[in-house]
């Protein structure tokens, strides 16, 4: 599925992502099992695409994009990422003195625009915070930076003398979108950026970030649980469930011909515009019980046989369903 990272066309290419959490009891604290937050995640992103990577709440969506990014160092896996000098570098096992010359090529977009800009701090500060971590340079050319990206989101230069608490949910994340290209990042990892906004600002903050992306040439891992935002922005399409991928595909071919049950069930609990439009909950809850991804909890996916994505067609992927699992109850 992923060939060798030698690919100059290749951007970030994952490879059997795994994070596991440890579950502790008793007054020791002791490690009695593991969660399986991410488990054997692979998937790669092209230079100036948008890799969609959706599933319900806690299949472990923001946790990838997190490990991506060495906010959470992963368990185990590669994370082989193409600086702009050229080298391919192993993000996953860098030490953390190397990752700061790094984070300048790979910044986010965080999901609530409230709680991610400081309201203690003006546009500026926050705005030119990468530039003053990253000591790139004078107070006057920070000033100067921070008013061309104001412009560049939609904003007027003169804010960048008002506080957070001025501003709407759309014109915070703008700020938050701001501040994340400050750096001239090659990766923008967005977790659910329009989640929090109302439906006609997320179109704005949409139209914005494809606009950013022909100008820029920005490269984006896009993480959501709304299909309809997916299917506005996104080239192709990743659907975990459970910490693994059930599927990945162009975004055309996985609305069209989804192959696994988990992406039919998905798109089936799309809410249509029409009040006559029957919805079949118990035909969608018979199908969320037979998916295969997630496993009960007494039981351990068998190593020997985990099930692997397989090629069903051009760039479209699905997850073998032939696992077995190994019962290993506890007394």
């Amino acid at each position: 599925m992923t060939p060798a990272a030698g690919d100059d066309n290749r951007l970030l290419e994952v490879r059997d992502l795994q994070k596991l959490f440890p579950i502790r009891r008793g007054f020791l604290r002791r490690v009695v099992g593991q969660v399986r937050a991410v488990d054997g995640v692979t998937f790669h992103v092209e230079r100036g695409e948008t890799l969609a990577l959706v599933g319900e709440s806690g299949c472990g969506k923001t946790t990838t994009s997190r490990c991506v990014l060495r906010a959470v160092t992963p368990t185990a896996g590669q994370i082989l990422f193409r600086t702009a000098e050229g080298p391919v570098l192993d993000v996953a096992t860098l030490p953390r003195r190397q990752l700061r010359p790094l984070r300048r090529q790979m910044q986010m977009i965080f999901q609530d625009p409230f709680s991610s800009l400081n309201p203690r701090r003006t546009l500026l500060d926050i705005v030119a915070e990468p530039l003053v971590a990253n000591r790139v340079g004078t107070r006057a050319e920070r000033v100067e930076r921070v008013a061309e990206l104001l412009r560049l989101v939609g904003l007027r230069p003169e804010y960048m003398r008002r506080y957070p608490h001025a501003f709407s949910g759309g014109q915070r994340q703008r700020v938050g979108i701001a501040r994340a290209l400050a750096l001239s990042p090659r990766l923008v990892v967005a977790d659910e950026p329009v989640s929090a906004l109302d439906v006609s600002v997320q179109a704005q903050i949409l139209n914005l970030m494809l606009d950013l992306q022909a100008q820029l040439g920005l490269t984006y891992l896009f993480i959501s649980h709304n299909l309809a935002v997916v299917d506005y922005i996104a080239d192709r399409i990743a659907v975990m469930c459970a910490g693994r991928l059930v599927e990945l595909a162009p975004k055309e071919q996985l609305f069209n011909k989804p192959a696994h049950p988990y992406t039919r069930a998905l798109l089936a609990a799309v809410p249509q515009p029409n009040p006559k439009f029957p919805l079949d909950f118990t035909r969608l809850m018979e199908d969320k019980a037979s998916i295969p991804c997630r496993w009960p909890a007494p039981f351990t996916i068998d190593e020997a046989h985990r099930p692997s994505l397989v090629a069903i067609g051009d760039g479209h992927y699905v997850r073998a369903e032939s696992g077995a699992a190994t019962s290993e109850h506890a007394s």
